[in-house]
């Protein structure tokens, strides 16, 4: 029988592990790579190894690690530690020549260092160190993690976004290009440096263009010492290798969607998912490479960070077979536990789970699937340590396999966030503490009242095209339609430089215009006016913001709503009545609001905390925000053809006086239009003119 169970892991993804296999004991003779050619020779010492997640690492006692300098350790005892990851960015490929006869039903050879096998179909993509998702970033509060980003990639230019992570002191590392910094040209190198805080779940992309989509994305996970942690009575452990990354994937570079098709593959849509960078494509006749396993032992509680990874606009539902899901925090922020049967997971979203592994032993299926028409799925497995004989306790699921149940933050099945109701909304969702100054955030009246409305805007082909202005506006094909997205009536543009290292005043051209008659909504059709410009709030630091997110266009997309150097305390979420005008509904929620102000600290004393916030197609989020962090942060939806196209603003927080500077050298650009001089060529002698 357990030949029958090696034959069966064999055909379905791996060799055979047998029970002592499940938790590896760590290795410590194992040196790490010190010697690396691609490290810093000053910094060589404190190079992180690139497969942290591999589970190689799982029990290495916090003494065993700092012996070897491994940034991955109990943070119980930990003294502070410099992590340094050297990242090289480079056009690769998936089933590549480091996967051999990988596709041929060698599994030995899919597992080669520098084989990226995702759902085995080859295509280009971008990595990091030759590996997707990348390498994973896990180091205790208090640590300084550097990396080193080396852009090998041909004509793509590109920057890191350490999404979630406030980056109080060094605001300039955000990540955001023509924003905190210069993009990272071809061939050059940037360091990112910045102390390890807060704690909790975050994770890495590129933030330049559709980058993240073909790869350049992985796991970031801080943890404070367990004693400290307020939610670590619910699980027994918290193992490196139990962290999830969701994403969507192509058979193509993203950028060949983009702006859109009108006759063939029009869609973008995903045509697979991958689970921690894999997945085996359903067919009997596809290749068989390796799904992704999550090794457990019974009767003992895991806690499980599941990434939303994705980037597409169709949410991804996860469950695990037979086993109910613990929520315990979100974004990185402890919440009231409560149980669920399955997540709905939206691009940007992190979401930790314990998982009671009080089955008998055997291997459970994980699934990721869309809730979109086409019902793409990714699996992986749940295994557990035995002595018996373990077989699949089913076959391998499709789409209808698994109910959906109770699950959270299922926007499209509960937009009006009603109670009793098998979607929960993170606004019916507890945080676990009150905030550190509830008299601040709660507040009775706010600082600040804004109103963020998205939406998109309709062009028709005479103004996008034939009229004649020359004016080259940016577009996105969702076929029929030819849109770009806004925020307040305004499509986000890029400014020259950026704002936060150089003081350069932006050119009052590029800037939004203030006055709202000046950018109005619909379409072409109807007389709209779109303003393609840079879309600016400036806020006082320190202040409270009430924030309003509504959607007000007429699609069908859910908008999951990220927010930069800071957070959003949750307070309502709900659907617009129909019938009902946009400005009125609007005057209506902030007079309720207004009106439930003075109470808000004892009726919401816990509002749940994110810095993603999903709004429904005409739904709202209400939301807090104190502005305590001085910058320029963006705030923009995580879809990433609607982020691309427009839908994104920044927030301005305090004056120039009150930033951090960025240090020495710290990279400048801008456009370069120098003067031109009718004469200034006149006095050359040309060698091809007679003398």
């Amino acid at each position: 029988m357990l030949r029958n169970f090696c034959l069966l892991i064999l055909i379905y993804s791996k060799p055979c592990l047998s029970a002592i296999d499940i938790l590896p004991v760590a290795d410590t003779s194992v040196q790490l790579q010190v010697g690396r050619e691609d490290a810093d020779p000053q910094l060589s010492k404190y190079i992180q190894p690139n497969d942290i997640a591999s589970g190689r690492y799982d029990n290495i006692s916090t003494a065993d690690a700092e012996k070897i300098g491994l940034c991955a350790r109990p943070c119980d005892g930990a003294k502070p530690m410099v992590c340094y990851y050297s990242w090289t960015l480079e056009n690769y490929a998936t089933v590549g020549p480091a996967c051999g006869d990988c596709l041929k039903g060698n599994q030995s050879h899919c597992r080669r260092k520098g084989c990226v096998t995702a759902d085995g179909f080859e295509r280009p993509i971008l990595s990091i160190n030759r590996q997707i998702p990348g390498p994973s970033i896990q180091v205790c509060k208090g640590d300084t993690i550097v990396v080193d980003v080396k852009n090998h990639m041909l004509d793509r230019a590109t920057t890191i976004h350490w999404h979630g992570v406030y980056m109080k002191a060094t605001p300039y590392m955000d990540g955001v290009p023509m924003v905190t910094q210069c993009p990272i040209p071809s061939g050059t190198t940037f360091r990112y440096k910045f102390p390890a805080t807060p704690e909790g779940t975050f994770f890495h992309h590129s933030h330049h263009g559709l980058q993240k989509m073909d790869g350049l994305e992985g796991s970031l996970v801080i943890r404070s010492p367990r004693a400290k942690d307020p939610i670590s009575s619910n699980y027994d452990y918290d193992l490196y290798s139990h962290v999830i990354i969701l994403t969507d994937w192509m058979h193509s570079m993203t950028d060949s969607k983009f702006p859109g098709r009108s006759h063939n593959d029009t869609r973008a849509k995903p045509d697979a998912l991958l689970i921690n960078g894999q997945n085996q494509v359903p067919s009997d006749n596809s290749p068989r490479v390796p799904m992704h396993f999550f090794k457990v032992q019974k009767d003992k509680k895991y806690r499980f960070r599941i990434i939303g990874g994705s980037c597409l606009a169709c949410p991804l539902i996860f469950t695990v077979e037979n086993h109910p899901l613990l929520v315990i925090a979100s974004d990185g922020t402890p919440v009231e536990p409560f149980t669920v049967d399955t997540l709905t997971m939206f691009p940007g979203d992190r979401v930790d789970v314990v998982i009671n592994c009080n089955q008998e032993p055997n291997l459970f299926w994980i699934q990721a699937k869309t809730i979109c028409d086409t019902q793409i799925t990714a699996e992986a497995v749940l295994q557990y340590s035995s002595g018996q004989k373990l077989k699949y306790v089913s076959k391998r699921p499709n789409s209808s396999a698994f109910k959906r149940g109770k699950s959270l933050n299922a926007m499209d099945i509960n937009p009006e966030c009603k109670s009793g109701v098998d979607g929960v909304c993170w606004s019916q969702i507890n945080a676990l503490k009150a905030p550190l100054e509830p008299n601040v955030v709660l507040k009775p009246v706010p600082d600040k009242k804004f109103v963020l409305a998205v939406s998109e805007f309709f062009y028709t082909l005479d103004a996008l095209f034939w009229k004649d202005n020359d004016q080259y506006q940016r577009f996105f094909q969702a076929s029929p339609a030819i849109v770009t997205h806004m925020i307040n009536n305004r499509s986000f543009m890029m400014p020259p430089f950026p704002p936060l290292t150089q003081s350069d005043p932006i050119p009052p051209n590029m800037v939004c215009p203030t006055d709202d008659s000046k950018c109005t909504d619909g379409s072409n059709v109807k007389g709209g006016k779109l303003c393609e410009c840079v879309n600016i709030i400036q806020v006082d630091l320190g202040a409270v913001a009430e924030v309003i997110f509504i959607d007000w266009g007429s699609s069908s997309f859910l908008h999951p709503m990220h927010l930069h150097g800071t957070d959003t305390y949750i307070i309502e979420q709900g659907l617009k009545p129909k019938g009902v005008d946009n400005k009125a509904f609007i005057q209506q929620l902030q007079d309720k609001l207004a009106k439930n102000g003075a109470n808000l600290a004892t009726t919401k004393p816990k509002p749940c905390v994110k810095d993603v916030v999903t709004i429904p197609p005409s739904g709202y989020a209400v939301v807090r925000i104190h502005f305590n962090n001085p910058g320029f942060w963006m705030c923009h939806c995580h879809y990433i053809f609607h982020s691309d196209t427009g839908m994104s603003m920044i927030f301005q927080v305090g004056t120039r006086d009150q930033f951090i500077k960025p240090p020495p050298g710290f990279p400048v650009c801008n456009s370069f239009m120098p003067k031109v001089d009718p004469d200034e060529f006149k006095s050359i002698k040309w060698d091809d003119e007679p003398t």
